[in-house]
């Protein structure tokens, strides 16, 4: 691979395992450019792929990590007991693929999936990691501790919600402000607010007074969508997330009315069967909830002219 931005092409045969498809022709990947938290392809690590059909291939931990997101995916979108409308919520799934990478140094096992991002020319994209705590006790010790530290440094014990990622086209400039990993680990709680009125602003990449122009339409048709995924969670006792985050997009070039995309992300931490609310992942949706009602009472009444994609 010449440089970060060219093309990377699976050298397996490009068979889908998991999918009953038959091999499919070789395919050019793409860096995911659009990508805000998680594995982020930079040099010296192996990171996320797009292709020009709409899917993103995230690749996957050895071992059991990697087996759990891949099981989620395959348990859940197959549970008659979750309704369609819910499973919406989820990206579609379409099995695992080897590609040869150069950054992994051989062939790297990744999970095939939609593509988030697809069908918007600009995309503005957030991600927040919901929950009080990240951790769960059928992780093991060592990695509970590391997640109780990461939660108490971050925003996630104290509020409930950590802003993970978060990408805003700029319209006046032709180009995206991209937050940075400092950036995001590093913000103040009471600085939450304030990055998510940068994000629904036209002026990401000012040091300051965000006009949250498009607060109204964006986050009005994202309390919409999440009061949907609130009424389920309310009631289902099957599925507990643990650092699991919502992903927010809406289109960045300026128009007419407002597409917007609610969706979840990140299921290598799912606990099952535990015949109880998910108290953890409810109570960080209400408090996203809560505060976007606030930012758009701040700025008016909520602007109907958002389309939900």
């Amino acid at each position: 691979m010449a440089g970060m931005d060219s093309a990377v092409v699976g050298t397996n045969g490009n068979h889908l395992s998991g999918s009953s498809s038959s091999p499919l022709p070789p395919l050019v990947f793409k860096v995911a450019d659009n990508q805000v938290a998680g594995h982020r392809f930079e040099e010296g690590r192996v990171g996320s792929l797009i292709d020009d059909s709409g899917r993103f291939y995230k690749p996957l931990q050895t071992g059991a990590r990697g087996d759990k997101e891949v099981n989620f995916f395959k348990r859940f979108h197959s549970d008659v007991n979750v309704p369609s409308s819910v499973k919406s919520f989820f990206p579609n799934f379409f099995g695992t693929i080897e590609i040869d990478t150069p950054n992994g140094g051989g062939l790297v096992r990744h999970a095939v999936m939609e593509n988030l991002t697809n069908g918007f020319q600009h995309p503005s994209v957030m991600d927040v990691k919901i929950g009080f705590r990240t951790w769960y006790l059928e992780a093991g010790p060592k990695y509970v501790e590391k997640c109780k530290l990461k939660d108490q440094e971050t925003t996630s014990a104290a509020l409930g919600i950590r802003v993970s990622g978060m990408m805003v086209y700029e319209a006046n400039k032709g180009e995206a402000w991209k937050a940075g990993r400092d950036w995001c680990k590093y913000i103040k709680t009471e600085a939450v607010s304030e990055a998510l009125v940068r994000f629904a602003s036209s002026n990401p990449s000012a040091e300051k007074e965000y006009d949250g122009a498009f607060c109204k339409a964006v986050y009005g048709a994202t309390l919409t969508e999440l009061q949907k995924l609130k009424s389920w969670f309310e009631e289902q006792k099957s599925y507990h997330f643990h650092s699991a985050s919502v992903l927010i997009v809406y289109e960045g070039k300026p128009s007419r009315t407002q597409t917007v995309s609610v969706r979840l992300v990140d299921f290598a931490h799912v606990v099952y069967d535990k015949n109880e609310i998910d108290d953890n992942f409810l109570s960080g949706l209400n408090a996203l909830m809560k505060m976007l009602t606030e930012i758009i009472d701040s700025v008016g009444n909520v602007d109907t002219s958002a389309s939900h994609k």
